[in-house]
């Protein structure tokens, strides 16, 4: 029934409420407690379910939804499946990295700076602007402000984080990471619990340092939304 797909979240619950439970008429109270939703949520379904103004569906419309909602369950196994096999690997092969940053971004870093050893060499600097090398080249050219961080912005440390205090936490973490890397690539030695009780700890004090931003940076910030609004001004000014 066309309203079920506003009432869930993850896509995941709806192809596989879909495969279990086929007809709207399946869509109990019960039985969406079985399938794992919480309380609020399956008697919001429950009830949109009875209410929907969706027509009945025919029994080969039944099939193709439910054999498709089935190859969907199945690429999320894969992906799950995946999931392991990289964490176990970056276990393996570079644990104090994958104690930082775990699996994904750790090995997103080791494939754009074609290998751990590569990754060991380079300066935290570099680390913390890999994968944004088009807006830093981009910001030497046109004298811009460079990037302050690429991919370690996934991590939730960055993403989450106030605006102000993402430049410094990313230098921090890059710190880490560099250190882990040479550790993983030449050493062996497992120092990951420990790198990441004093990332913590750094963390902690930035937050607290920084908890307003710097009130230079909020008139730069006033400063440049002024130049971009007088631009355009100008511009308008020639095409009229």
């Amino acid at each position: 029934f066309p309203e079920l797909n506003r009432l869930l979240d993850r896509h995941e619950t709806y192809a596989r409420l879909v495969n279990d439970l086929r007809e709207r008429k399946n869509f109990t109270f019960e039985k969406l407690l079985e399938e794992g939703l919480p309380k609020t949520k399956a008697l919001r379904v429950f009830v949109a379910a009875q209410a929907s103004m969706g027509t009945d569906l025919s029994e080969t419309d039944i099939k193709l939804l439910t054999e498709f909602s089935e190859y969907i369950l199945e690429l999320y196994r894969l992906r799950d499946s995946l999931d392991q096999y990289l964490d176990d690997l970056m276990s393996n092969v570079a644990p104090n990295i994958h104690a930082i940053t775990g699996a994904t971004l750790g090995a997103r870093l080791i494939s754009l700076a074609g290998g751990l050893d590569n990754l060991a060499k380079m300066p935290a600097s570099t680390i913390q602007v890999l994968g944004a090398e088009k807006a830093l080249f981009r910001a030497l050219k046109t004298g811009s402000r460079p990037p302050k961080h690429g991919v370690i912005f996934q991590h939730h440390f960055i993403h989450e984080a106030k605006r102000w205090q993402r430049g410094k936490i990313a230098r921090l973490l890059a710190g880490k990471i560099a250190i882990a890397a040479r550790i993983d690539a030449y050493s062996g030695k497992y120092i990951g619990d420990s790198l990441q009780r004093d990332l913590e700890k750094r963390l902690s004090e930035i937050k607290e340092k920084y908890q307003k931003p710097k009130i230079k940076e909020q008139k730069a910030r006033r400063s440049q939304r002024r130049k971009k609004s007088v631009r355009g001004g100008r511009k308008h000014e020639r095409k009229s």
